[in-house]
């Protein structure tokens, strides 16, 4: 493994110079940047973000990061500014888009190939400045040398803002320093032995912890070949398959739904793969089985949160049935009871509280990063049990639902519902939908004699929504 970083623009540097000519990022559709492109289109982005859009240091971007070697350049670009990444989600609709970016206040918006045309198109209503990822990225390839004015940042300095505060239960800022990402890079690579010669297939989207965090940085940790998985609607199980077959990566990371679609048309495993991890969801115990008759290779279990990931994890040769895994390296725990984060419990059930340096700097709202710490130690809001030295999910305090491994908060969807001229009071909750987690449901309380029915509130509150929080049924009490 390479030595301590600062930053994942210290590990850039590094692979530039040591193998400039391995591949840093690909992607599905078949473009690719080595390890010296990554590093000179993401110096030149860099000077056409502070010569062009007069980008400072710490100046906010917002990056709608999609799995594109154009995302990942732009990413790169930002920290060689000295700027923030604002990472937003491309599924985000109207208005998620305007809560977010009133909330960060980028001076700037960079779109990539889904996400472009909302982004902009709500930034110009917002008078931010928008531009394409791919253009930025052809501008900056016609300098094949390295801008030698790029900044390099500092461990405590902000890196990167996300908008899934699990914790707080609302959409809100969660800000994570140069420091935090990188131990969360390295704790991954070194856990699962990732080197200069794995080739990592990253499923999750790019804006979310375990695509950006646990699959590409860590992958530029070890100096692996990460290959993104770059999608255009709704994914087809059987073309992944095949996908997997012909890339014949050594590592995937996924949901737990990604693995039991796989089964269901027939993969089997391919030559070479050694560590598949599911996260962002509790695993079903069944498929864990399946997947390791079928394949020959151990399903892992990989637990975090946007706040802190990864926190624990299991191995190859560590894999009970069920469990999220061990504590990893530089990770305390403890488990206490949720009234009383004081008490501890022993081994549980109780609320898992954590300590270690991959934990964020705060979110943007100073009262809910006090609510969110005790005496130093991050709140989860997740109930986990210990036998010996492993832990078990057991459920959670705080108000979040899972589906398909995003965060829906029920939170925001009552006060969007709340907007609505006729309605007094929601209340959202979540309904089982089997190996996809919940689906978000409304119990909505009128205002007196006014009218509107189940199906108006229904169309009102999805088509300003990404599709993975849209509401499947409005009751009206």
């Amino acid at each position: 493994m390479p030595g301590y970083y600062e930053s994942s623009i210290d590990c850039l540097l590094d692979h530039a110079v040591e193998r400039p000519d391995s591949i840093a990022v690909a992607d599905t559709a078949g473009a690719n940047l080595t390890y010296h492109d990554l590093l000179a289109v993401g110096s030149h982005i860099a000077r056409i973000l502070s010569e062009q859009y007069r980008v400072e240091q710490s100046s906010k971007i917002a990056i709608g990061l999609e799995n594109t070697i154009a995302s990942v350049a732009v990413l790169y670009g930002v920290w060689l500014a000295g700027a923030i990444a604002v990472v937003i989600d491309p599924l985000s609709f109207e208005e998620d888009l305007r809560m977010q970016f009133e909330e960060s206040r980028p001076i700037l918006i960079v779109g990539d190939e889904q996400g472009l045309e909302r982004l902009c198109s709500v930034g110009k209503t917002m008078n931010i400045m928008c531009v394409d990822a791919w253009r930025l990225l052809e501008e900056a390839r016609k300098e094949s040398a390295v801008w030698e004015g790029y900044s390099r940042p500092r461990a405590w300095m902000d890196a990167i803002i996300y908008f899934y505060a699990g914790i707080a239960g609302r959409t809100l800022e969660t800000i994570h320093s140069h420091s935090s990402i990188a131990a969360s890079a390295a704790i991954t690579a070194e856990h699962f032995q990732l080197g200069p010669n794995d080739i990592i297939y990253v499923t999750p989207p790019l804006s979310h912890a375990l695509g950006l965090q646990i699959s590409l940085l860590a992958a530029h940790w070890a100096g692996s070949k990460p290959v993104l998985l770059r999608r255009r609607g709704k994914l087809d199980p059987a073309w992944l398959a095949r996908s997997l077959v012909e890339e014949k990566p050594t590592m995937v990371t996924g949901a737990p739904m990604l693995y039991s679609s796989l089964l269901e048309v027939g993969y089997r495993g391919h030559t070479g793969l050694r560590v598949v991890v599911s996260a962002g969801a509790p695993l079903p115990v069944d498929v864990q089985r399946k997947w390791k008759i079928t394949t020959g290779v151990e399903l892992l279990q990989l637990y975090g949160m946007t706040e802190a990931a990864p926190l624990t994890a299991t191995s190859i040769d560590d894999n009970p049935e069920g469990s999220i895994g061990k504590p990893l390296p530089g990770v305390e725990v403890k488990l206490v009871d949720p009234e009383d984060p004081d008490k501890l419990v022993g081994d549980g059930p109780g609320e898992l509280l954590v300590r270690g340096p991959m934990v964020m700097k705060g979110y943007g709202d100073p009262n809910e990063t006090t609510r969110a710490f005790h005496r130093g130690w991050l709140r989860t809001g997740d109930i986990l049990e210990r036998r010996g030295n492993h832990f078990y999910f057991r459920g959670v305090r705080k108000r979040m639902l899972k589906y398909k491994g995003y965060p829906i908060f029920p939170r925001d969807l009552e006060l969007l519902l709340e907007k609505h001229p006729a309605v007094e009071k929601a209340v959202v909750y979540g309904e089982d939908a089997g190996e996809a987690g919940q689906v978000p449901v409304a119990k909505v309380r009128l205002k007196p004699g006014v009218k509107v029915s189940e199906k108006e509130l229904l169309e009102w509150v999805n088509k300003r929504v990404a599709p993975y929080k849209k509401l499947r049924r409005v009751i009206i009490e």
